[in-house]
């Protein structure tokens, strides 16, 4: 058995000598190492040290750690090796073999641009331009690339498609541009980059580059007195690295651990073939490269949306002036590398089956001051708070609590998604919850996403946090809730709190909810005037200067995400009942998700000739609404005070059955196409990965019946919209029965 195993049944082993004797569970823990929440959350706190989180930053920040390299197995030891000297049990790595993506360290990719002679013209250099030398100064840090890129060199006409989208797309073909055999020049917004490449490799074009405009990331002016060295703002010279691949986990084994020597269901060719990694060339370019290639290009001025903020007369294409051409020399290799999660825990003694996933990931593209290591950090930290006071006071949580550092995330989610493929069965009947951080990478404001049914943990949390911005504090945002609130007010007038996205992709928690059923909280931080992380994201300056210099002088923001982290833990381990809000899902559904399929529904029916597809669909909405009614009937009735006060085994059934109603939303076969999507409420856009609505399944189907003008297919899609509607209604008959005796209709 693997370590991680023995973690699982150690705690389960636990669970049956609690179950076993009712005498024993008295002895087990004692009236007098009780303490109330708030007081353990409070005193737990007042053990958070910032130099602690200082100088931990700057230990795992010396060198580019990307994944599968030495480097991050270096970062990964001195991660266990704090765990264990903070006396947590079971720490160990749990281990991967995967495909992972590497350029040429001492090649550099490059663009030139070169004239109807052959001759260049002009070329990149491929490398960032280290800045504070003495943070920045591994090699290895400075190669602009992006992961799962193919390897080539190809030549073509350039084409301008703004940020990729579906609506960007379909503006240059009304226009009578084709992006066949074209090099694509998009640019980073809220879109994903895989996105970008997927658009890319289906309408045929040569390769892609990428860029991060200055309107996102370089807002105050593009001078050296405006970016990065006494700002936060990206450089002229910089890029965003990241990966291209679209899913999570090892791509070579979707819905299955990349266990040691054990069988790959998809070989490298075979994924290649099958387009799931991107067969063109891939690259980032700086804003300052982007400019040139708009000075030189051909085509007409862009419409307003396409605009950016360089200072140059953004064109469409296709083409250069003069007759000049691109091209891009792209050095990419796939190998098939070793990863580490690194884990550790404390043992529950009321619960100790159940437990509580707490995670950062700590694999970066450089440095990773910010992104994940500001995280990893500050996690670290917070553990070895819970361990001194539980060394202090006797106190152990009634539930246990897993600490996980995810490795290979940056490259689509891989260390995390393997172990949850892994260790599937024990996740889904005992993980109560996954609270997962990425980033601290602003002062001012959160940005948060959860389940409906958990988002109140992380609303309260938020609250009971005083704001460590004195400007936020002197504006009246006491709290970070505060601030939150302000920034990201509600978007519906049911609800006063902040506006909390439901799951989608960007991080570790995607498996957890979408996979497994897990309910998760995922939450970072941000300032007011950026992008939607920070505008040095994934570049070479994320190293402790950012932080200590511009970002989070005092770490303060560090010490209150800390606080953050405690108020959580401290809810789901210690709340005799789950805190778990099922009324706020039901609310979600009846007055949000339900009424935007109707709607759909309504639209498609009065733009076009397709009612009679509609019928069977309308019937399976219609019944569902009515078991949705009844559920939340139900909802209502429960009386949660008293479920608290039931004897201990009756409370351990009660969350037994709350566990059991979020995994009623999980289709065990997945979606078509894709068996690691199996949450039937929550899933990531097809169109972009960072992204998600509800129940987007059945709304993908609708739109397609709106849009198709063949009758055989239109008979096909009326019959699906029936089944995914179904999938659904079925999903929430499994939620009613959770929550009634067994077999009690």
């Amino acid at each position: 058995m693997k370590a991680t195993g023995v973690i699982l049944a150690a705690v389960a082993t636990v669970a049956i000598t609690v179950v076993v004797s009712n005498s024993v569970h008295k002895a087990y823990f004692s009236p007098s190492k009780l303490v109330a929440n708030t007081s353990v959350a409070s005193a737990v706190r007042e053990l958070i040290n910032v130099d602690n989180i200082r100088t931990t930053l700057h230990a795992l920040t010396k060198k580019a750690h990307v994944a599968g390299t030495e480097n991050n197995l270096q970062v990964a030891e001195m991660i266990k090796n704090q765990m264990i000297s903070q006396g947590l049990e079971g720490v160990h790595f749990n281990e991967y073999n995967v495909l992972l993506s590497y350029p040429n360290w001492t090649s550099p990719n490059r663009v030139e641009i070169f004239d109807e002679n052959g001759k260049v013209v002009h070329q990149t250099s491929g490398r960032s331009i280290a800045l504070i030398k003495e943070e920045q100064n591994d090699p290895f840090s400075e190669i602009q690339w992006l992961a799962y890129s193919a390897a080539g060199n190809v030549e073509g006409d350039i084409v301008y498609v703004n940020r990729a989208t579906p609506k960007d797309i379909e503006h240059l073909e009304s226009m009578g541009i084709d992006l066949k055999d074209k090099i694509l020049l998009a640019r980073y917004s809220s879109n994903f980059r895989g996105n970008i490449a997927q658009m890319a490799v289906r309408k045929g074009a040569k390769g892609c580059l990428i860029y991060s405009d200055p309107m996102q990331v370089a807002s105050l002016g593009t001078g050296i007195n405006e970016t990065y060295g006494r700002t936060d703002k990206m450089p002229p010279h910089a890029v965003q690295r990241g990966t291209v691949f679209i899913g999570f986990g090892d791509p070579q084994t979707p819905a299955f651990p990349s266990i040691g020597d054990l069988y790959k269901e998809k070989t490298e060719k075979e994924l290649i073939n099958e387009k799931k990694i991107p067969t063109i060339p891939m690259l980032p370019i700086p804003y300052s490269e982007a400019q040139k290639l708009f000075e030189n290009m051909k085509g007409d001025a862009v419409i307003a949306d396409f605009q950016g903020k360089l200072k140059v007369t953004y064109r469409y294409g296709p083409g250069l002036i003069n007759n000049q051409k691109l091209r891009m020399i792209v050095h990419a290799r796939n190998e098939e590398r070793k990863i580490q999660n690194v884990l550790g825990y404390l043992r529950g003694n009321q619960e100790p089956e159940k437990f509580v996933l707490v995670s950062n990931h700590y694999d970066a593209w450089t440095y990773g001051a910010v992104d994940p290591n500001s995280g990893t950090t500050t996690l670290l930290e917070v553990s070895r708070a819970l361990k001194e006071y539980q060394n202090k006071t006797g106190w152990v949580p009634a539930r246990s609590i897993l600490f996980a550092h995810w490795d290979a995330e940056e490259y689509g989610l891989i260390g995390s998604t393997e172990f949850c493929e892994e260790f599937r069965t024990q996740l889904m009947r005992r993980a109560v919850a996954l609270i997962n951080m990425d980033l601290i990478g602003g002062n001012q404001t959160l940005l948060g996403l959860s389940n409906p049914t958990v988002a109140n943990v992380l609303r309260e949390a938020a609250a009971s946090v005083d704001h460590p911005n004195p400007s936020e504090v002197e504006k009246g945002r006491m709290t970070l809730y505060d601030s939150w609130k302000y920034f990201e007010p509600s978007r519906n007038n049911r609800s006063t709190h902040p506006y909390q996205r439901i799951p989608a992709g960007g991080s570790d928690h995607l498996p957890f909810f979408d996979y497994l059923g897990v309910p998760i909280v995922f939450f970072i931080t941000s300032s007011l005037d950026a992008p939607p992380t920070y505008p040095l994201y994934h570049t070479i300056y994320e190293t402790p200067y950012l932080i200590e210099k511009i970002l989070d002088p005092q770490f303060q923001m560090h010490k209150a995400i800390a606080g953050m982290f405690i108020e959580m833990i401290v809810k789901f381990t210690e709340s005799k009942i789950l805190p778990y809000d099922l009324k706020e899902l039901m609310d979600d559904t009846s007055f949000d998700y339900l009424p935007r399929i109707q709607a759909h529904i309504n639209k498609a029916q009065s733009s076009g000739n397709v009612t009679e597809y509609l019928k069977q669909g309308q019937k399976q909405l219609d019944l569902l609404v009515k078991t949705v009614q009844e559920l939340s009937e139900i909802v209502v009735r429960r009386n949660i005070s008293k479920l608290s006060s039931l004897p201990f085994d009756a409370r351990v059934n009660e969350n037994n059955r709350l566990i059991e109603f979020e995994k009623c939303f999980i289709n065990p076969h997945g979606a078509t196409g894709n068996p690691q999507a199996r949450h039937l409420l929550f899933h990531p856009s097809p169109d972009n990965w960072y992204d998600g609505d509800a129940i987007s399944q059945v709304h993908d189907v609708i739109t397609k019946i709106e849009t198709s003008l063949d009758e055989q297919k239109l008979m096909q899609l009326s019959r699906q919209l029936a089944k995914e509607i179904s999938l659904v209604h079925l999903a929430f008959i499994c939620a009613k029965h959770s929550l009634n005796d067994f077999f009690t209709m």
